[in-house]
């Protein structure tokens, strides 16, 4: 039997119904670009997941158990859905996403559930833990309550079925694109304002391909992967806090430089409009800093396009290009690395094999991913780690790193045991 489900029959002293695999996910291209409404082409990590098992309750308490948190956390957790909001960062994921729930659920008692989490995920990275959590928080919700979609709800078994199949049946899409604004929406109560791709990545992915995901209507199609190159995950080791980082800081300067040019171009809806002609055209009429802030979305529109037609051509060398040039745009326009990923696309890009890297995630810490000749993966996997680990700061900041191989896998998926 399961491990973990011998520790959920230890802990909460009753045997799982469901266990819920959200895995993370990595973004290829289109960083800092779902939140401008633009195009964004992430996948889900196959095997580094966040595994629960739960089982639905019949009052509106929540207790959760977690294996992965510092000793000095507590690993037990119990709230009811009737709680302030908590002094835990974590767990205010959890609240952002029964405060979504309880939206679609104003004239039901909505119930609770116990949870076992165990997550692979590592913290801080740039792969989506926190949407793991969020996403996790609103499918157990959904198993306890019945997964809504506006005024319609879906029988667990239903609803359990068309998140599963993935594809782009219409129903299908409706469930899951609910799930996933709800999740948007939850990190925005938690106090992070970014865009919706997070959630679409961990959910609607399919095995053996990229998500190319429209942030402006949220249709999405898959891009199948090349076998003959895969992505390399380089953590660098060095964390971030979305809550605490210059993240929104980016958002609000670009988003001020746009409402500047909005006064002389008033039918532009968004920043998805501002072609990289007209910026240029409109220097004057913006900060440098502002400048910059809508540069880095607007140019990553044009790589975004030419990586995946790169992909589909298996022009590596171009869609390596893409990813160095998107590198340069986060460290002088967006301005969100710092000197450890610096030195980590460094070192990767100079290994044999690697057609480009960049930052993945938002910044400040994390991991970069690689483009990589599937024939030299092993070699570009010793080298790097060997190389930063044994790099003279890091070492004397007692970090290391963590490189591995990254394989598409699905999106959200829910077995009943």
């Amino acid at each position: 039997m399961d491990k973990n489900i011998l520790e959920f029959q230890r802990r909460f002293n009753k045997k799982p119904k469901y266990k819920v695999v959200v895995p993370s996910r990595v973004n290829l291209i289109g960083e800092h670009s779902d939140y401008f409404d633009m195009l964004v082409c992430p996948m889900a990590i196959e095997k580094v997941a966040m595994v629960s098992y739960l089982k639905p309750r019949r009052d509106n308490k929540i207790r959760i158990y977690t294996k992965n948190l510092p000793d000095e956390e507590k690993p037990m957790y119990e709230l009811t859905l009737m709680d302030d909001r908590k002094s835990d960062q974590w767990i205010q994921y959890v609240q952002g996403a029964m405060a979504m729930f309880a939206e679609e659920y104003t004239r039901r008692a909505l119930k609770g559930f116990d949870i076992l989490i165990d997550s692979s995920i590592p913290i801080g990275a740039g792969l989506s833990s926190s949407t793991a959590l969020t996403m996790t928080s609103l499918a157990a919700l959904g198993l306890s309550n019945k997964f809504p979609n506006g005024s319609v709800s879906y029988t667990t078994k239903r609803a359990i079925k068309l998140i599963n199949q993935k594809g782009d049946s219409e129903l299908s899409h409706k469930i899951m694109s609910k799930l996933c604004m709800m999740g948007c929406w939850a990190e925005y109560w938690y106090g992070t304002r970014g865009g919706a791709m997070d959630h679409f990545a961990t959910t609607v992915s399919k095995k053996g391909n990229a998500t190319l995901l429209d942030n402006i209507n949220f249709s999405y199609k898959y891009v199948p992967m090349p076998e003959e190159i895969s992505i390399i995950i380089c953590d660098t080791g060095i964390r971030h806090n979305q809550l605490y980082s210059e993240f929104d800081n980016r958002k609000k300067d670009a988003f001020r430089g746009f409402k500047k040019l909005r006064q002389f171009f008033p039918r532009m809806k968004s920043v998805r409009n501002i072609s990289y002609d007209r910026l240029k055209q409109n220097k004057d009429k913006l900060t440098d800093v502002e400048y910059r802030r809508l540069k880095h979305p607007i140019t990553e529109k044009i790589r975004l396009k030419k990586f995946v037609t790169a992909l589909k051509d298996k022009n590596f060398k171009k869609a390596g290009k893409m990813l160095n040039e998107t590198m340069l745009s986060l460290q002088k326009d967006y301005e969100v690395s710092c000197s450890e990923l610096n030195l980590m696309h460094k070192i990767a890009n100079k290994q044999k094999g690697c057609f480009g890297s960049r930052i993945t995630g938002g910044g400040f810490g994390g991991a970069i991913i690689a483009l990589v000749d599937r024939k030299f993966i092993d070699n570009f996997i010793i080298n790097v780690k060997t190389e930063y680990d044994n790099n003279i700061k890091i070492k004397k900041a007692g970090i290391s790193s963590k490189v591995w191989e990254a394989e598409s896998g699905d999106g959200l998926h829910i077995e009943k045991l």
